[in-house]
């Protein structure tokens, strides 16, 4: 029954947009528009890059396939303007986990999915989040060193031309975020309108052909099918925990031994260890029984709390030895995983301040789901 709730069908919809965009050459076009109108900026390349993923990442909803199809475009571009391997893979790895806060996200469907909360205000509720998350990776992006810089110009005309060849791309995730903001969609309606805009700009543009499509579906079903896999049997997990009484006997612990700050550092202490070990989406369905009730304990909203999960399920992208995002980089760039690790430190430790900014100040989530019609 966990696996047939209507909202999970928004998950193969958002997954299979993701797929589709990867065969219509959306990472480059992403990273071109970035990437000229970042030009005068220190790093400007890098800050492209950043800006690419977040673009990329509030369309695809998967962290993997942002880093996989930004940083095939962006990373041969970086090791030649000399950023070395370690601040490139750092960056397209960092850059690649916006894709779990800024909607549409798929871990957030599996949290609301699991803890029957609303999936649209989850999403809108990681719009705050995800936007202070990719300023704070922009800034260290500018603030590192060396410092490079652009040499050639481009001029305002080459730019507008740069952006109305990418305009449909960059549109969609507008399109995605005022629709649940609306409430004119529900998040699984967004999803198919989702599907048929990407093949219509696909087909529209040349870039799309009925090949493409049908590998785009193997590769989404595929994508799918582990995930549902992976609900069923967490579902069966929770229920045992649940009957067994773990997840209150755990919250009982925390909250007797550590109150406020210092149980919400025991859980980020505890996210980074499973982080090390599993797989995002199986240590949220295996996290999420044990800790809500903690979270709850603490005063912390649902929605809060969703996002709370997905920023640590960022940290858990990037954390070796298992950092999928680090193993799908090493698989297209060959840069050393320790260099890569490296690298993509910085924004670890970003996210992690962002895990007590959620905490600490809860209104940066909940402001504008408040708001919704």
């Amino acid at each position: 029954q966990g696996a047939s709730i209507f909202e999970l069908i928004a998950l193969p919809l958002f997954i299979f947009t993701g797929t589709i965009m990867q065969r219509t050459d959306a990472g480059r076009d992403l990273f071109e528009v970035t990437k000229a109108w970042t030009g005068s900026i220190p790093n400007s390349l890098g800050v492209a890059t950043i800006a690419a993923c977040g673009i990329f990442a509030a369309i695809s909803g998967s962290s993997v396939a942002t880093a996989a199809t930004v940083g095939l475009v962006a990373i041969p571009l970086l090791l030649e303007e000399g950023y070395g391997e370690r601040r490139a893979g750092g960056f397209v790895a960092g850059g690649g986990t916006l894709g779990i806060i800024i909607p549409p996200s798929i871990p957030l469907i599996l949290y609301g999915v699991i803890t029957e909360t609303s999936i649209g205000q989850l999403f809108i509720g990681g719009v705050v989040p995800g936007i202070i998350m990719m300023s704070l990776f922009t800034l260290y992006v500018v603030l590192s060193r060396p410092r490079v810089m652009i040499t050639h110009s481009i001029s305002l005309e080459e730019r507008m031309a740069i952006t109305r060849r990418s305009l449909g791309v960059v549109l969609l995730p507008v399109v995605i975020i005022v629709a649940i903001y609306t409430g004119v969609f529900t998040p699984t309606e967004v999803g198919a309108l989702s599907v048929l805009y990407v093949c219509a700009l696909g087909f529209a543009q040349k870039k799309l052909s009925f090949a493409d499509l049908k590998a785009a579906a193997v590769v989404a079903t595929g994508a799918t099918t582990m995930l549902f896999m992976l609900i069923v049997f967490g579902q069966y997990f929770a229920h045992f925990l649940t009957f067994e009484q773990v997840p209150q006997a755990i919250a009982a612990a925390i909250i007797e031994n550590a109150s406020g700050i210092w149980a919400v550092t025991l859980m980020i202490m505890a996210y980074i260890v499973l982080g090390m070990f599993l797989e995002s989406a199986a240590m949220l369905l295996i996290s999420i029984p044990i800790f809500f009730p903690v979270a709850e304990q603490l005063g912390m909203d649902p929605i809060v709390f969703g996002i709370f999960a997905a920023i640590s399920m960022e940290i858990a992208q990037i954390s070796p030895p298992i950092g999928v995002n680090l193993f799908t980089i090493h698989g297209i760039s060959k840069i050393d995983l320790w260099k890569l690790a490296r690298g993509a430190l910085p924004f670890l430790l970003i996210q992690i301040g962002m895990l007590y900014l959620v905490y600490l100040v809860p209104e940066i989530v909940l402001w504008l789901p408040n708001s919704m019609k």
